[in-house]
């Protein structure tokens, strides 16, 4: 009938409330077992229809229904109908000790735990004690002279035998599960009368089968075991519907019902619970690279070494593509939870070898908390989704939620909407802004700058939607589009013998596209311009992808003779650590610097060692924000190459900015030229 689940998923605290529980039932079970010895019936040992009767029990309970349900899987046994019928034909103590072996024995080689196992015995015991109480008070001891004039009795009976195993079972699930069990009790009930029940109710039927002749007895096995071959394909066909096909893990959908009930928990026991989300980064250059058949056996064993790495009663689910998500079981804060998360990337710094071919594997993980982050299943997801994007701009391996870092607002959404909608309808426009040389003469190339032409917001500069284009995945189609504009009007320029080299910023995220290089050498080779006319500018401020799918992106670009420069120096992620691993030819001094460097002497300091840092390794160094022209000699005294600012020339649309650069190229008087090196 029901036992204890084999697979659930409790907490320290509620398996030793369990553990109370089991060992009381299993004393009493004992305590039945043995006044049964010293005055129960006789066990008919030298009875072949004991022993038939009781190995039909054992094979039932070797074949158990496993029903996949939110809180693990009830087991549903088509060893009842035996066992009850053996209470009938042969009395009380035979029905116990063949129903209490059977389940020991199955127990065991299901690998049960000592407590579950002496628990499922007992009850079995206990249930059938009572159903014997009921037979007896009802005029007819166990065992019955004839099913046919004792049928009510037996009904009453194996009605109190239901009742008392769903009970005394179901109060030891919700005990494990944490849910109140009388709440369990009755939401469970209506399941368990659909199934134990029904195969309760065959016992009659196999009692009145071997009152006519006992080898009608196995044929009563053969609805039993439709019933389980049903009853086993739903189960199949139930574990399918949530769990994902490639991995075995749950997927979303049971995450979510398991999520919904730890919460119900939680809150009823004023704990805390975290949620954490797992992303492989750089995962889709395995399939891009090696093939999908590559990618799902490097995913299969991802989550077996995660499953590793976390507690038994852990939950670990796969949401679809490379994410997972982790739901920590107990009460759990910030605090264990970046314990656990860091667990998990550090179980996968190991290579992983598929095929013989070695694989890194890297992954950022992003946690949220109840009650700090939210209080339902789709916000903490939504808050662990969140953290998860912050991990992976800054390059950090965890990240919990922060309010002040969640951009996910419904004016956010809207305004990536209309972003969309704007990136189709061509409303992204370009200024470009000339880099001149500090030590005169005319401008050697521009820097191409985005701005949304919004139709109701105005013009709005790359600072308010190019953050909202990485966060909402448009930031691929943005660059795109200043790419094609870019090197068309290059091309343009080209043409009217301008030969200006165009800077293009790109983020972070673009370089972890290996069509890129593809991409930026087809739209060269339509415009006519040669790749040293192309300057890809990274933003320092953020973080570059260190995988090898990033760095392979940018070998290419240098291969193909794009320049490459590192934008917003100084200002962000391990700036030494950058230059020397990135292949890049250029490097821009952040405007904050330059602006204050005439009243500051930190940072003039830090302006003039940048400079030095830069011509000792061989690299271009721009001024960015040059507004002045003390500032504009000052740098030129200490040697650095390059300048953009107001006080030079502002961002103009294409056709303002060319005539500026050719009027420029003839105003512009030298400065200083100590220090100063010829770059064009």
């Amino acid at each position: 009938m029901t036992g204890v689940p084999i697979r659930t998923a409790p907490a320290p605290a509620i398996r030793r409330g369990f553990g109370a529980y089991g060992a009381a039932v299993s004393g009493l079970g004992a305590i039945l077992l043995c006044a049964l010895a010293l005055t129960g019936d006789p066990i008919p040992l030298g009875d072949w229809r004991f022993w038939l009767m009781g190995a039909l029990v054992l094979v039932g309970e070797l074949m158990p229904i496993d029903v996949p349900r939110r809180d693990g899987a009830d087991r549903v046994a088509i060893s009842t109908a035996f066992a009850f019928a053996m209470l009938l034909q042969f009395g009380l103590l035979p029905a116990v000790l063949a129903y209490a072996a059977a389940s020991a024995i199955a127990d065991v080689n299901a690998r049960l735990s000592l407590v579950k196992v002496t628990f499922n015995a007992a009850q079995y015991g206990l249930s059938l004690a009572a159903s014997a109480l009921v037979l007896a008070a009802l005029g007819h001891e166990a065992p019955i002279a004839s099913i046919a004039t004792a049928l009510p009795a037996v009904l009453a009976s194996g009605a109190t035998f239901f009742l008392v195993n769903h009970v005394l079972a179901g109060v030891g699930v919700a005990l494990i599960i944490g849910e109140s069990p009388a709440r369990y009790l009755l939401s469970d009930l209506p399941f368990q009368v659909l199934t134990a029940g029904f195969v309760l109710a065959l016992s009659p039927v196999v009692v009145a089968s071997s009152e006519a002749s006992m080898a009608l007895v196995p044929l009563a096995l053969l609805p039993v075991l439709a019933l389980y071959i049903g009853a086993r394909r739903a189960a199949l066909d139930t574990h399918r519907a949530f769990h994902d096909a490639l991995t075995d893990l749950p997927n979303r959908l049971l995450l979510h019902e398991r999520l919904d009930r730890a919460l119900a928990r939680a809150r009823a026991e004023h704990e805390p619970l975290a949620l954490l989300l797992v992303d492989l980064d750089d995962f889709k250059a395995v399939n891009d690279t090696l093939g999908h058949a590559y990618g799902d056996r490097l995913l299969g064993d991802v989550a077996d070494r995660m499953r590793g790495a976390l507690g038994r009663d852990d939950l670990l689910a796969r949401l679809g593509g490379d994410e997972f998500a982790v739901l920590p079981a107990g009460a759990c804060d910030a605090e264990r939870g970046r314990v656990v998360a860091e667990r998990l990337v550090a179980a996968l710094e190991q290579p992983f070898e598929v095929d013989g071919i070695l694989l890194d594997v890297r992954a950022s993980v992003g946690l949220a908390c109840f009650p700090d982050h939210g209080s339902a299943p789709d916000e903490l997801l939504r808050g662990a989704d969140v953290a998860l994007y912050v991990a992976k701009a800054a390059q950090r391996p965890v990240e919990v939620y922060s309010a002040g870092k969640d951009h996910y607002t419904v004016d956010r959404l809207m305004l990536a909407a209309q972003l969309r909608r704007g990136i189709e309808l061509g409303e992204l426009v370009l200024e470009y802004q000339p880099k001149f040389p500090l030590r005169g003469g005319p401008a050697v190339g521009v820097e191409a700058l985005a701005r949304w032409e919004h139709p109701t917001l105005g013009r709005i500069g790359p600072d308010g939607f190019i953050p909202l284009a990485e966060q909402t995945g448009l930031i691929s189609r943005v660059t795109d589009v200043v790419l094609r504009t870019a090197i068309a009007q290059c091309g343009a320029w080209q043409a009217e013998g301008l030969g200006l080299r165009v800077s293009v910023n790109v983020s972070p995220r673009n370089l972890l596209d290996p069509h890129l290089p593809g991409l930026i050498r087809t739209l060269l080779a339509d415009a006519g311009v040669p790749p040293s006319r192309l300057q890809l500018e990274i933003t320092e401020s953020r973080a570059v992808p260190s995988g090898r799918v990033a760095l392979g992106v940018l070998e290419e670009l240098r291969e193909m003779g794009v320049g490459l420069a590192i934008d917003d120096f100084g200002t962000g992620f391990s700036s030494l650590v950058q230059l020397q691993r990135l292949p890049v030819d250029e490097i821009k001094i952040d405007r904050s610097f330059v602006i204050s460097m005439m009243t500051s002497d930190s940072d003039a300091m830090i302006v003039r060692s940048t400079i030095d840092l830069a011509r000792n390794l061989g690299l271009v160094v721009t001024a960015e924000g040059v507004e002045d022209q003390a500032t504009r000699r000052r740098l030129a005294d200490m040697g650095c190459d390059l300048a953009q600012g107001y006080e030079l020339c502002r961002p103009l649309p294409a056709d303002r900015c060319a005539m500026a650069v050719r009027e420029a190229s003839f105003v512009l008087t030298p400065v200083s030229p100590i220090g100063s090196k010829v770059t064009t």
